[in-house]
């Protein structure tokens, strides 16, 4: 009889074992499948989106697979540009662009005015750069590859924030997109800007010459403090105007350092305001840059500027013939011995090649105020 109420009781301790084992494995059971719903669930809506269409006059929903990868992989635009107040470039070579907004205008390297018309490019860019189309697999590696390479690294700041960062390549086979990969993306995308066709590299140039401003002055009226004007070769017309402020301005000689007491203030008020825009056509090549300056400085400028403006910042410009590099002749067919269109110009230890279109509207002679 015990012997029963022993195998009845060990019967029962087994059963009630194996429903507990079982009650523990649906619970796993119930988990992983809970957790698989999960994931097919994040799966499925990364990858296919909802939509409604009409079918027959009749609104259905319709699911279709998302063209795209994630929205952080392919965010490359920032649509407040009035905002960026910094923009880093920089290349395989090490030649790095910052450009940072200063007032009404923007810096380059800290030392030089940017130009106005590239910095407005690389921010129209900027806003409305957007992808055209993924990189097909087949040559993702390659492009990743060529980026971390040869790319152009271009960090956007807002507010002194950072909150752009990505790289540039080069052109597609087409040449209408350019290959470009967000920071801390491993997929690439072939971007292009809509309304325009070509690639866009370019604009994210770091050569610090193209972004430098081609403006020798750029002095708003009131900013001008004084100017010279000198013509080495006579003396008797060079002279110094200077602004005293409430349209009081003073006439002096510069041969003999005497005020000329009288002279037509419209004419002198008008000489100030031409450096309101002064430009340059472009830079001599660095490469012959030292050679030339120390060839021309041999030479007695054909005229000389100095430029004051109310901070007590001064620029002088010395304006040298150059040679007729053009071959031009005048009307008998004889070459003329200096370029009649263009001259040298040396100011901030660099050299520069201007017009005598824009010179002429600053060489004033003293006459030319004399009442």
């Amino acid at each position: 009889m015990s012997e029963n109420r022993s195998t009845v009781s060990k019967l029962l301790k087994t059963k009630s074992f194996k429903l507990i084992f079982m009650k523990k494995n649906n619970r796993i059971m119930l988990v992983v499948l809970v957790a698989l719903l999960v994931v097919s669930a994040i799966v499925f809506f990364t990858r296919y989106e909802f939509s409604r269409e009409l079918v027959d006059g009749k609104e259905k929903l319709k699911v279709s697979r998302k063209n795209s990868s994630l929205k952080v992989l392919r965010d490359f635009a920032v649509q407040d540009t009035t905002a960026v107040d910094k923009i880093f470039l920089v290349d395989k070579d090490n030649n790095q662009i910052l450009l940072e907004r200063e007032d009404s205008h923007w810096l380059v390297n800290k030392n030089a005015n940017a130009r106005e018309d590239l910095v407005n490019i690389l921010l129209e860019t900027i806003r409305r750069v957007e992808v055209y189309s993924p990189v097909p697999k087949t040559r993702q590696d390659y492009v990743i590859r060529d980026l971390s390479s040869n790319g152009i690294k271009c960090e956007i700041y807002q507010k002194g924030e950072k909150v752009k960062t990505y790289y540039v390549g080069g052109v597609t086979q087409d040449n209408l997109g350019t290959y470009m990969l967000l920071e801390n993306s491993a997929e690439p995308f072939v971007v292009s800007m809509p309304g325009f066709s070509g690639y866009l590299t370019t604009r994210y140039n770091t050569s610090e010459k193209e972004w430098i401003s081609k403006r020798v002055y750029s002095y708003s009226f009131d900013q001008v403090a004084s100017v010279e004007v000198e013509y080495p070769n006579e003396p008797s017309q060079s002279y110094k105007i200077i602004n005293q402020g409430n349209n009081q301005f003073e006439l002096i000689r510069l041969d003999n350092k005497l005020p000329v007491e009288h002279f037509d203030t419209v004419r002198v008020k008008q000489q100030l305001g031409r450096f309101k825009k002064v430009g340059f056509e472009f830079f001599v090549p660095e490469k012959f840059k030292t050679h030339r300056i120390d060839s021309v400085r041999q030479y007695t400028p054909i005229y000389r500027f100095n430029v004051t403006d109310v901070s007590g910042n001064s620029r002088e410009l010395l304006c040298y013939t150059r040679p007729n590099k053009n071959k031009l002749k005048d009307d008998e067919g004889i070459p003329y011995e200096n370029d009649i269109e263009r001259l040298y110009a040396v100011f901030d230890d660099e050299m520069v090649v201007m017009q005598y279109y824009t010179t002429d509207m600053l060489t004033m002679r003293l006459n030319y105020f004399l009442e």
